[in-house]
């Protein structure tokens, strides 16, 4: 555990945010490594048929996410403040509250699977692999969501390094449950969500024995608590507003979704494939901008407020020197990043549409970067109406303007127009919210 106020701000940064950088690389794996093997060992349909229901899937994880994010930060501010026995209880009680949430979404989407389907435009000839694919899925969700939201409670006490041995783990588990499940047993996509989740039962239980290490270290792991859901209603001040930013975030891919399954099962693999290479760069600033969260939630436990402000601008180099050889690889050598997803050889439109995004579009995340990082301050200093209208205006600019470029002709470039223009947008709208001091809580502007 560690103390994010003290000491070098510089050197904090940078040893707190490697190792979550690298965890963010490496939790993104399993579904780059799904999306490879889908491409090269399935063909274009596999490529189809495993990203045809992820913007629903994101959108529903999303939720979760954004509670646990919100949540981590509260914690964060408890473990600032000292109150050790009421971080137990929370972060039980969460559990449960998660353990429970999970597996009843899990059996409503898989009872009112055909609807779905249909809602996105999913065509008939892959709507087979699909089911397999999203039901094994939706069964293990419980396992799935525990690994990635006990990365941000872990963080919230100054803990990097573990997250990452995790995301190492998950992604030789993945490796080895896909190579396994497809190349050996053919089980074709089926194969890729189970490993998935086989991977992610695996990761639940390394990470209970890694809070109850927490707990002993705390000098509560003997204290007895009982559950009180009340501390999800205290916390929702954190984890409300995270939440809802989250989903907002996620509905607009959702939403878009449909629009580009109608162009195509070209699009549709396209879009899964560049959605993979957005992830793995977002991964890297969107973990980096943690340390910035959770500096700014033990500022404001310790009252520490002189500090606050240092720590945007820290963070926002941090961000773009973390991000910087992956956009350069990833810009500079589009058409071989590209083809990692596809067969040797394949030069249709799946695989042109995708190096346009890489070459022409992703250069612009550095706009995303910031928002990103003003996300993390506005969740760590308990802003949520900052936090919630940046991202409301992101998420609404990106729909209207993708389905306008869609449907004025553009096709999948008008759905990248659109992603690129809400980034700018909202990019000009934070920048001036933080500027105008309105994220400042009300002892904070007192104090300073």
């Amino acid at each position: 555990m560690k103390d994010l106020t003290t000491g070098n701000i510089y050197k904090t940064f940078i040893w707190f945010a490697i190792p979550m950088a690298l965890s963010g690389l490496l939790s993104q794996a399993y579904s780059i490594i799904n999306t490879i093997i889908a491409g090269k060992l399935i063909g274009e349909a596999g490529l189809a048929a495993v990203g045809a229901t992820a913007p629903l899937l994101d959108a529903i994880s999303s939720l979760f996410w954004g509670f646990c994010v919100g949540f981590s930060v509260y914690v964060a501010n408890l473990f600032g403040a000292k109150q050790y026995l009421k971080i137990k209880e929370s972060i039980i009680t969460m559990y449960v509250a998660l353990f429970v949430a999970t597996v009843t979404v899990g059996i409503i989407m898989l009872i009112f699977n055909n609807q779905i389907f249909n809602l996105l435009n999913i065509e008939n000839t892959i709507r087979n692999d699909v089911f397999k694919y999203f039901s094994v899925y939706m069964t293990g969700f419980f396992f799935i969501i525990f690994g990635q939201v006990s990365v941000a409670m872990i963080n919230a006490f100054g803990i990097g390094k573990f997250p990452l041995y995790m995301s190492v783990l998950s992604t030789v588990l993945t490796i080895s449950g896909n190579i396994v499940s497809v190349a050996v047993f053919d089980l074709g996509v089926m194969g890729l969500a189970l490993s998935t989740v086989l991977a992610s039962v695996v990761i639940t239980v390394m990470y209970i024995f890694e809070i109850k290490k927490i707990f002993k270290e705390l000098g509560v792991h003997n204290e007895k608590i009982r559950l009180r859901f009340g501390v999800i209603k205290e916390s929702f001040s954190y984890s409300g507003s995270a939440m809802m930013q989250q989903l907002i975030m996620y509905v607009a891919p959702l939403i878009i979704s449909p629009f580009i399954n109608a162009i195509g099962s070209s699009a549709t693999a396209a879009y899964t494939v560049v959605t993979r290479i957005y992830n793995i760069i977002a991964s890297v600033y969107q973990n980096s901008a943690k340390t910035l969260s959770n500096y700014a939630a033990q500022c404001m436990g310790a009252k520490k407020y002189s500090q606050v402000k240092k720590g945007v601008y820290v963070g926002f180099f941090q961000g773009l020197m973390f991000i910087a050889p992956f956009l350069l690889i990833c810009v500079f050598g589009a058409k071989h990043t590209c083809m990692l997803f596809f067969t040797k050889g394949s030069s249709g439109e799946a695989l042109n549409y995708a190096i346009t995004f890489s070459v022409s579009f992703l250069p612009f995340i550095v706009f995303n970067v910031i928002n990103n990082l003003f996300h993390s301050f506005f969740r760590g200093v308990n802003a949520p109406a900052c936090l919630l209208f940046s991202t409301i205006i992101g998420s609404v600019s990106r729909v209207l303007t993708s389905i306008y470029f869609i449907k004025s002709g553009y096709g999948m470039n008008g759905a990248y127009m659109g992603w690129v223009a809400s980034w700018i947008i909202e990019a000009v709208f934070v920048v001036y919210i933080y500027y105008s001091g309105r994220w400042k809580p009300i002892e904070m502007t007192n104090e300073i």
